[in-house]
């Protein structure tokens, strides 16, 4: 095989380390894989060489292949590369050894007519195949040949590393561990029986209108109505939210007479006679109460037009979100049922039980904040972010509350003989415990004695730690998850704009 010799010196790897050694956790979040930006002078300065080869071997012509072996005579066999002007010289045989799928080891089994199609050049004055490459880049590419291992060069981008491995057809399944934190992890793909296309309503009853209604409401970037749409049930939930907070403030809230009832009361010289008493009653304005009944009218309208498009009805009901939808709508209905029922708050009052449903089912219309997680990107991430940080929120919760018993076993036995205290129990100690460890620190229960100072001193040295530990790890789930969301977003980007390319091609060829 013919090939030029270059210098040793010029392959020698000289373990020199770049950078700075020293960085705090902010400069690495800075390292990381920030989504890169295809841009028409990428598009025309790319060099497709990878394409001409996957070409020559679709094609299988018996002329453009050759018989190739580690050794001739028993003398070693190299490929000489001229990459940017800088040359290397790789073992065949480590060609051979490593990734049959990679591009050298797909070059290296082309003829030389073959492979001056693939290469960007020829030397043949060092009897070298030229790439058109970043010869700095291909120092790993070369270093994976070598040890089977791919490290990243401090000083080259996270992004344009990864596409130098794409280029020469390198999987990122061998880069180091060490630099493995600049691979983007997998986006989790939607199950099969989860997806929803334009497909699934084919054999559904109504199937063309549903799909329709289903593109409009959950795909509100479709058209400018469903973007119009969704901004519509965005003001809702805000107009629903101010109206129950502002129902709250005594200035804006009218007197409610209740119905007069009798009630039995024993005067001073013992005669009992019979009072009628009419109890007053703080409510919301009717204002506020008919801007609640417009905006559940359009909560309920929105849930039954989505639960009637949704192709499959128990996945739909089931999902958080429509669980949401769901809870902030039932509260109003069961209250109104049982006022068709005859049951008023002065018979709910009676029947205790009875009287803390109906709170718990105002409290729960407060719920429907949470429906601005359907159109908020931000609180997507947040959640997706708690999601990708189950392992650190559980242990933070087990060590606190392991924390929590212990000191509060401790401060109880020490502080219970205390004139005053407010430790007289354990369970009454937990309050104290869990606001010291979070370092919130109201102040309403404090040690009096020597020792409880420094059993509640060290409760809140273990807080700082057990905060600060996970917290870490929180944030830089935080940017994992926002990076991902921006590759995919540009993803999303470029596939639009070649679709609208072609579209244009297609059309000016018409």
């Amino acid at each position: 095989m013919a090939c030029a010799s270059i210098s040793y010196s010029a392959l020698a790897y000289n373990g020199q380390v770049t950078g700075n050694m020293i960085s705090g956790a902010a400069q690495q979040h800075k390292k990381r894989l920030v989504p890169l930006r295809r841009t028409d002078a990428m598009t025309v300065a790319e060099r497709r060489n990878y394409q001409i080869l996957d070409d020559i071997f679709r094609s299988g012509a018996s002329d453009c292949f050759q018989q190739v072996s580690s050794a001739d005579n028993g003398s070693p066999q190299f490929l000489k590369l001229n990459i940017g002007g800088t040359s290397f010289m790789i073992l065949i045989d480590a060609i051979l050894r490593a990734d049959t799928t990679t591009f050298l080891s797909r070059f290296v089994q082309l003829t030389h007519t073959a492979r001056l199609k693939v290469a960007d050049a020829y030397i043949s004055a060092d009897d070298a195949y030229y790439f058109q490459r970043s010869p700095t880049s291909f120092e790993a590419v070369f270093q994976y040949y070598a040890t089977g291992v791919v490290h990243r060069p401090s000083e080259i981008c996270p992004a344009s590393f990864l596409s130098e491995l794409d280029f020469w057809r390198i999987s990122h399944q061998h880069v180091g561990s060490c630099c493995a934190d600049i691979i983007p992890q997998k986006r989790e793909e939607e199950k099969e029986e989860e997806k929803v296309d334009d497909t699934t309503f084919d054999k559904l009853m109504c199937g063309k209108l549903r799909r329709r209604m289903w593109t409009f409401l959950e795909r509100p970037g479709s058209s400018m109505q469903a973007k119009a749409f969704e901004l519509s049930s965005t003001l809702f939930v805000a107009i629903s939210v101010m109206g129950l907070s502002f129902g709250t403030i005594p200035d804006f809230q009218v007197t409610h007479l209740m119905p007069p009832h009798n009630e039995t009361v024993v005067l001073p010289n013992g005669t009992v006679t019979v009072v009628q008493k009419v109890e007053q009653m703080r409510v919301e304005h009717p204002a506020f109460v008919f801007t609640e009944r417009i905006c559940i009218a359009f909560f309920t309208v929105e849930y039954c037009l989505r639960f009637f498009a949704a192709p499959r009805k128990l996945r739909f009901a089931l999902k958080p979100l429509n669980l949401v939808d769901l809870l902030a709508i039932v509260p109003f209905y069961l209250e109104l049922l049982l006022t068709l029922c005859g049951v008023d708050d002065r018979k709910l009052r009676d029947l205790r039980w009875a009287f803390l449903v109906v709170r718990i089912l105002r409290v729960l219309r407060v719920i429907r904040i949470i429906k601005l997680g359907r159109f908020s990107s931000g609180l997507q991430t947040f959640g997706m972010t708690l999601q990708r940080s189950q392992k650190q929120l559980q242990m933070m919760t087990i060590v606190l509350l392991t924390g929590v018993v212990f000191f509060s076993t401790m401060i109880y036995f020490l502080e219970k003989d205390e004139e005053g205290t407010p430790f007289t129990s354990i369970p009454a100690a937990y309050w104290w415990c869990i606001v010291t460890m979070t370092t919130v620190g109201y102040g309403d229960a404090v040690p009096a004695t020597t020792m409880g100072k420094i059993i509640a001193s060290a409760a809140i040295m273990c807080g700082v730690l057990v905060l600060a530990l996970p917290i870490t790890i929180i944030v830089d789930n935080f940017i994992k998850v926002a990076q991902d969301e921006q590759q995919a977003e540009q993803q999303k980007n470029d596939q639009q704009s070649e679709q609208l390319a072609l579209e244009a091609m297609l059309n000016a060829h018409d």
